[in-house]
């Protein structure tokens, strides 16, 4: 697998030059966060200039819309055509710099009417999926954790992602795969074996979370990461892992200072180091 890539979600106390230059000393790559960019669209792009002349690897991007439907984080607009809408012009945006990379998505939720949400999604991921293949770029599913089940996501496990991908069936759509939200499934192995590969890996760590954002760095939580490691490598994954952590709403949030959030990125790097030594 290649060097950590860190995510800007990860890094929300940074400013985008600051998130350069960590990424630069560690020698990572980047995930970007749209909603980290000027909503300013031709401001937009000079940031993305500078990120795509910075000599960081960029790895994967974050619309700033990521469901069909909508979501806790983000409930307007209600409509999922506008929604899809938004996620056509964030795959425009970015393949104008980042051509080839995957935006993750996750479907929403329609107050519990997951049979709409499924057949709906499966549908405008389609039509995305085709949009996005025009302009030489993917489309990444993520399941989230069973916590966010009707909030976020209508799925909850890598088995029903991979089964929306399938009946999506389309060469430019497949899977995020973030351990932090699958992890605890106990099909979760037998699922990464099944295939097909991820088009991008999440990571953070996890304990018992006091609030919906209280991730923590590699090696500070309970996740078995060797053996999750070992399966994905198992299927030929040689792709990208991308360190994405929330911490808010606790008395140690790791977003509480610049130095805190670099001193856990810092620590995240070392002991992805060490498991890939």
């Amino acid at each position: 697998m290649q060097k950590l890539s860190i995510s800007q979600i990860t890094t929300t106390p940074l400013t985008l030059a600051e998130d350069l230059v960590l990424c630069r000393r560690l020698g990572c790559a980047l995930e970007i966060a749209e909603k980290k960019l000027s909503q300013d669209p031709s401001q937009a792009r000079d940031q993305l200039a500078l990120i795509r002349d910075s000599g960081v690897r960029v790895t994967s991007i974050q619309p700033r819309n990521l469901t069909i439907f909508p979501s806790a984080s983000m409930p307007d607009p209600t409509d999922p055509q506008q929604r899809l809408a938004k996620l056509v012009k964030s795959v425009e945006l970015f393949a104008d710099f980042f051509p080839g990379l995957p935006l993750v998505t996750n479907t929403g939720a329609d107050g519990g009417n997951e049979a709409r949400v499924w057949d709906e999604c499966v549908g405008h991921y389609q039509t995305l999926a085709a949009h996005a293949d025009q302009h030489g770029m993917l489309i990444a599913l993520e399941a989230l954790a069973p916590s966010l089940m009707n909030r976020n996501s209508i799925l909850c496990t890598y088995s029903q992602a991979q089964e929306m991908a399938a009946a999506v069936g389309a060469e430019a759509f497949g899977l995020c795969l973030d351990l932090y939200n699958s992890w605890q499934d106990q099909a979760l192995l037998s699922s990464i074996a099944r295939g097909p590969q991820p088009f991008i890996v999440q990571v953070a760590d996890w304990r018992r979370p006091r609030s919906l954002h209280d991730r923590l760095a590699l090696g500070d939580g309970q996740i078995p990461f060797p053996a999750l490691f070992q399966a994905i490598a198992k299927t030929g994954y040689s792709g990208d892992v991308v360190l994405e952590i929330f911490s808010e709403d606790v008395s140690d949030s790791l977003w509480q200072s610049k130095a805190s959030i670099t001193a856990a990125v810092e620590r995240s790097t070392r002991q992805y180091d060490k498991l890939h030594s």
